[in-house]
């Protein structure tokens, strides 16, 4: 595997737009060999433009593509970018994900901090370009889609990162391998379980992406439930269980509840 110079191609097969920085094919810091997979990112804000990812003030190579708001790509370079930093992942060397790994730098603010609800912050253009995207970069790699990850899975616990914002990935995994098998929405209703097995192509299917499949079908529902971070929803007043938080909706329901046989009691003359 030398430098993806097949990026433009890759990404206008999968009916995207793609845009190319000047001198992109010159730009990095060293040649590829093999590349494992792909690194997922959001810039911080929504305005960041591919000059400042092509050519960033310190790091110049910052990441091989960026991704508008529109869900336009711009190739930046060819070459090997410093988006990852320090930090692991299995399969990964620890500190050299930079080696082996294409970065995406999608220009969002990532919903401004950490917790929030899965896509709050991205809209349907953006997001599903991010997802045929990094489909169709793993599927020319000859890889399954558990080799797209987080900034903050790589670098998390060694930087802080929280990167690509209020995009679950293990969501974002499990629309990635269904693109792959040519289904191009996201979250429908296909069992993922299904997906992740036929995106496999022989290679044995570890436990780690079962829970993948089992969180896409599980955190959706606990967010509703409980609220961002678990602390209930603001909406629903403040929760007579926890002071130090708001109602569940479960909890919301039951004052409902509570509040109903009250007004019938009433009606009833106390009865």
């Amino acid at each position: 595997m030398s430098d993806p110079t097949w990026l433009p191609e890759v990404l206008r097969n999968a009916g995207l737009e793609v845009h190319e920085y000047p001198g992109w094919r010159d730009r990095g810091h060293g040649d590829f060999g093999n590349i494992w997979g792909v690194v997922c990112h959001h810039t911080g804000s929504f305005g960041e433009s591919p000059r400042g990812i092509a050519e960033h003030p310190s790091l110049d190579l910052a990441s091989q593509l960026h991704l508008s708001p529109e869900g336009v790509y711009t190739v930046c370079g060819a070459g090997i970018a410093w988006h990852a930093g320090e930090g692991a992942y299995p399969g990964l060397p620890t500190n050299a994900a930079n080696q082996y790994t294409i970065g995406i730098e999608a220009a969002n603010d990532g919903g401004g901090r950490p917790g929030l609800p899965h896509r709050a912050s991205w809209s349907d253009a953006q997001y599903d370009a991010y997802v045929r995207g990094v489909a169709a970069i793993l599927d020319y790699l000859g890889q399954p889609a558990s080799h797209a990850i987080g900034h903050k899975e790589w670098a998390g616990s060694a930087q802080g990162k929280w990167d690509p914002g209020a995009i679950d990935m293990n969501i974002f995994r499990a629309d990635v391998a269904r693109a792959m098998n040519g289904d191009n929405t996201t979250e429908g209703d296909e069992n993922m379980l299904d997906a992740i097995i036929k995106n496999f192509r022989g290679n044995s299917l570890k436990f780690r992406d079962l829970f993948w499949w089992m969180d896409k079908n599980t955190s959706l529902t606990k967010d509703q439930l409980m609220g961002p971070d678990e602390k209930g929803w603001k909406i629903l007043g403040a929760s007579k269980v926890d002071a130090k938080r708001d109602n569940t909706l479960v909890e919301a329901l039951a004052e409902v509840r509570a509040d109903i046989a009250e007004i019938r009691r009433t009606l009833a003359g106390g009865k």
